[in-house]
Parts: C-alpha cells; sequence; structure tokens
C-alpha cells in the first residue's frame, strides 16, 4: 500500500498536512494578527517540502554512506536531525516571530521559538513513521526529509 506511486502520494500528503499545520501553527502563535493563516500555512507547507527536496539531494550522498557503514539510524537520528532543524529555521525565518534574524535561524531565537522548532522536527519524523514501521526498519531507497 505504501509502495509505488500511491506509496509517494500518500508521502508527499502525509509531509504536506503535518508541515502545513505545523506552520498553521507557528503563524496563529507567533502571527495571529494576520488574515488567510490557512493560505499562508499551506504555502510555507509547500516550501518546507520543498526545503525537503533540497536537502535530500544534497544530504543522500552522505545517507548512502551511511547505508554502506550500516549507520543509517544513526545518521537518521543525529545529520537528519540537524538538517530539518535548519529547513524548520527557514520556515521560521517566514513567520514574524518576536525575534528574528540570522542567529535566529541557527538558535531558533527564543525559547517558543526553539520549542516550536523542536516541534516541527518531531512533525517531519511523524510523516516518516507509517513507512518505517510498514518496512520494519529504515527503507534503503527513500529520501527522508
Amino acid at each position: 500500500m505504501l509502495e509505488g506511486v500511491s506509496g509517494l502520494l500518500i508521502y508527499l500528503s502525509l509531509k504536506l498536512t503535518g508541515y502545513t499545520v505545523w506552520s498553521y501553527v507557528g503563524l496563529r502563535c507567533f502571527d495571529p494578527k494576520r488574515t488567510n493563516l490557512a493560505f499562508r500555512a499551506l504555502g510555507r507547507g509547500l516550501g518546507r517540502l520543498v526545503l525537503g527536496w533540497m536537502s535530500g539531494v544534497f544530504v543522500a550522498p552522505f545517507a548512502l554512506m551511511a547505508v554502506g557503514a550500516n549507520h543509517l539510524p544513526l545518521f537518521y537520528f543525529t545529520a537528519l536531525a540537524a538538517v530539518r532543524w535548519f529547513e524548520w529555521g527557514v520556515i521560521q525565518l517566514s513567520i514574524p516571530f518576536p525575534e528574528n534574524g540570522v542567529s535566529v535561524f541557527f538558535n531558533g531565537g527564543s525559547q517558543p521559538g526553539r520549542l516550536w522548532r523542536i516541534a516541527g522536527i518531531l512533525v517531519s519524523y511523524m510523516a516518516d513513521a507509517p513507512f518505517l514501521i510498514q518496512e520494519g526498519g529504515f527503507p534503503q531507497g527513500r529520501l527522508f526529509c
């Protein structure tokens, strides 16, 4: 059920839904006076999905090395968490947080900003969960971002 074209569509739908919902939460919490939050969240969700694809291309060689060294779980929960931190950082910079700037990109700004980003990383991992469960481990051919 989670393989082939239908599996890819389900995967992308899970990712886009999670990213859009979490972007909505960020907008609602940190920029509540704006209008059209759902539309703005969808744009950020799509942006986060594209960032994930781009990051996936750049980290693919490292993922392949991790597979070759039989360290894919270590890569998945360390290096990929760091990549996701910066992906959500881009989205965070697109939301008018009380504090914004280059340093926020690296450290998440305030405690609420850091917590929002950490939860965003968890959203990213949760969207991968059905595929990890079905495979009984880490699939070798799918780039998770």
